[in-house]
């Protein structure tokens, strides 16, 4: 997740496990917790020795990867931006609601997003999550971590005054 790649987990040698259901459970509650910011990786149980379950486990992998190439067309982007806005509104600060201008996917591989907004560095990070979770929700960017980049605008009078 660190580097930015996309996860698939394999778990090998399921042939010998005795309750399948219990421990596929805990494995998921495991990944749940341990891999909180990506949500629902994929999981495959295969036995390497039987071939059990290669096939599943190849398009799993596939699948992660067309994900982790996903470009969003910034209209698109900026149309569920709106969408998330008005849900939930921004927190204001100090009396001033931090306004959110706009949001468009800076590269893929990971998909990597860059939000422009005033106050940019006061935006919580509870809020920058609920945007993260509301993206990898709407384009489907399971089992791949995600980078928002929150970027502040200059305040051209701010800038008038310094000189």
């Amino acid at each position: 997740e660190t580097e930015g790649r996309g996860l698939v987990v394999a778990m090998n040698k399921w042939d010998l496990v005795g309750d399948q259901a219990k421990q596929r459970k805990l494995v998921r509650e495991s990944l749940d917790h341990s891999l909180a910011q990506i949500k629902e990786v994929p999981m495959v149980t295969i036995s390497a020795l039987d071939g059990t379950n290669l096939d599943r486990l190849m398009q799993d992998v596939m699948a992660v990867d067309e994900k982790w190439n996903t470009r969003v067309p910034t209209a698109k982007l900026n149309r569920w931006l709106d969408t998330a806005l008005e849900e939930n509104p921004p927190p204001m600060v100090k009396g001033r609601r931090i306004k959110i201008r706009y949001m468009t996917q800076a590269r893929t591989r990971p998909p990597t997003f860059a939000l422009f907004a005033s106050q940019a560095e006061k935006l919580p990070d509870a809020y920058i999550r609920y945007l993260a979770n509301g993206l990898r929700k709407a384009f489907g960017f399971t089992g791949v971590p995600l980078r928002l980049h929150i970027r502040g605008g200059e305040n051209p009078f701010d800038r008038a005054a310094r000189k």
